[in-house]
């Protein structure tokens, strides 16, 4: 098959995507002449001369609609987010927590008391004092406050904490209800972020949405959400400040090609992009790129209750019919890599070894005709119609005709795509999935009581899930580890889902920046970026 180069990759198909979705980044001219550095700057922040300081610009492409943690989907909800506030422990990239807030921690025998000892001498941005553990339990407490609308109650799993003591100003004590093998992995997460309980009191809660206060190595300096926000270096930042970026502002552009002119024209630092062919022109140009995984990968997923995907051998067949070395080599220029489960490796209970793929067309054709289909079969593949989603569903319309599948391609609107699954009448689909930083919506998701619903692969097996019940209910990491690991083995043989690749966004750089980083929670953040 011809190579289709169209994998435009745009922004607009953030739906299908999770993380990192504000991460374009950076301008050095951006809509005029860089702020003022003379401007009146907030208390621990730099202020250096204007024609010494290191702005750096960059552009989010969604509208931003509040600064208020309780309220955000993911880490980058709004663009500086990452810079500004905290959490008690830091997400690695291998997925083990560090410290940050919380310099250390204990754990008790039974998994029902956490302990974290906190940092001394953090303090607040712009004068609000030193962050204490009256601030960690404000800030979860105030989660359970229906006048918050909290978003993430459940994924903080706020209702297993029984209490929240605070002996002294550096000692915070969680006693929980059941043991959460997972809650240091959540207090590392966007849901998680510690806010200023002293703001609060003084100025009102809705103080958090106008002037987000926080302890990290950027401090807000003004702005508009959805239009333009700013934060300048924070001199009082108790972390080890490595760059050299004195001040980062970021604009909203919706328009991809806009984004494109302006790195073009050397207006933006760097530039967070999925288009892969986008990607591969500016590394041919020289420009260095930073991939970034993302939380999902690409697959191909069927519907077991459905004919002829009903008969073990015909999926079996299916298994055989998938080139993945293809997909890497054509479809993303060798910067992803193939995986081992339905679940991504960077998520927490990610089985990373286990699926090995194995192309293999005439054997599909031979196992067709065992299956009672001599001359193929029929069947329909379902996929997106978004620039994202048609150059894989095109890819696998044609291994899968290779391999004795006669395929009629359905690329719809996301909306009719999303009903046909989940209400259990598409055959076969492909899409880009997106999981969790930690696991469990996506392995629950094939138990038979979600089907039809979220459990779009019709899988109705008791030894599934009892494996999964057993890993919910889990009183150690490593008894969950077990179960969820079992767990994905089962369902990959049961050859339902086909997982194809990871998928990663690309930070596109400017030749002068160096020093980029990259964190386990996906967010963007400069505090190690040397512009030269």
């Amino acid at each position: 098959m011809k190579k289709t180069g169209i994998l435009a990759l745009c922004l607009a198909a953030a739906l299908c995507l999770g993380a990192l979705s504000a991460c374009s980044s950076g301008n050095t001219q951006g809509d005029g002449a860089p702020p003022s550095a003379s401007s009146p700057a907030p208390s621990g922040a730099d202020s250096p001369a204007a024609d010494s300081a290191k702005v750096y610009y960059m552009t989010t492409n969604f509208e931003e609609s509040w600064w208020d943690p309780a309220l955000f989907m993911q880490i980058n909800d709004v663009s500086l987010a990452p810079m500004i506030y905290e959490t008690l422990v830091e997400l690695q990239t291998d997925g083990t927590v560090a410290p940050q807030l919380a310099e250390s921690w204990d754990i008790s025998d039974g998994g029902l008391t956490y302990t974290f000892n906190l940092r001394k001498g953090v303090q607040w941005h712009k004068g609000y004092g030193e962050f204490t553990s009256a601030d960690v339990k404000f800030t979860l407490e105030r989660q359970t406050d229906p006048a918050v609308a909290s978003v993430n109650a459940d994924n903080l799993n706020i209702a297993n904490i029984a209490a929240i003591e605070c002996p002294d100003e550096y000692t915070v004590v969680f006693k929980l209800k059941a043991a959460d093998v997972d809650l240091l992995t959540r207090m590392s997460l966007y849901y998680s972020i510690i806010v200023c309980k002293a703001h609060s009191d003084k100025d009102g809660v809705a103080s958090i949405n106008s002037d987000p206060i926080g302890t990290g190595p950027f401090v807000y300096d003004g702005g508009t959400l959805g239009i333009k926000t700013e934060a300048v270096r924070n001199t009082e930042w108790w972390g080890d400040f490595t760059g050299n970026v004195d001040r980062v502002v970021s604009t909203f552009m919706s328009d991809t090609n806009t984004i494109y002119m302006a790195f073009d024209k050397g207006e933006l630092h760097s530039t967070g992009l999925y288009d892969k062919d986008k990607i591969k022109e500016y590394e041919d140009k020289g420009y260095p790129v930073v991939n970034v995984p993302l939380l999902q990968l690409l697959y191909v997923g069927v519907n077991m209750q459905l004919e002829p995907f009903d008969n073990p051998v015909v999926r079996e067949a299916f298994f055989n019919a998938i080139d993945v070395q293809y997909f890497l080599d054509n479809l993303y220029y060798g910067t992803e890599s193939a995986v081992g489960s339905y679940v991504p490796p960077s998520s927490k209970y990610a089985l990373t070894d286990y699926f090995k793929f194995n192309y293999d067309p005439e054997r599909s054709k031979q196992l067709l005709a065992e299956a009672g289909y001599p001359d193929g079969v029929e069947v329909t593949l379902w996929g997106a119609s978004d620039a994202l989603g048609q150059p894989p569903a095109i890819l696998t319309q044609d291994q899968l005709g290779k391999a004795g599948f006669k395929v009629n391609l359905q690329c719809v609107d996301f909306g009719v795509f999303i009903d046909q699954v989940r209400n259990g009448t598409a055959q076969m689909w492909v899409l880009y999935n997106t999981t969790g930083a930690i696991a469990d919506d996506t392995i629950n998701r094939y138990t038979s009581k979600s089907y039809p619903g979220s459990n779009w692969c019709g899988v109705t097996d008791a030894e599934y899930d009892a494996l999964v019940e057993a890993g919910l209910n889990a009183k150690t990491e490593q008894e969950k580890y077990d179960s969820f690991y079992a767990a994905q083995r089962r369902l990959m043989d049961l050859q339902v889902i086909y997982p194809i690749s990871t998928f990663s966004v690309g930070e596109v750089m400017q030749k002068n920046v160096s020093g980029y980083k990259s964190y386990g929670d996906l967010g963007f953040r400069l505090q190690t970026v040397t512009i030269g």
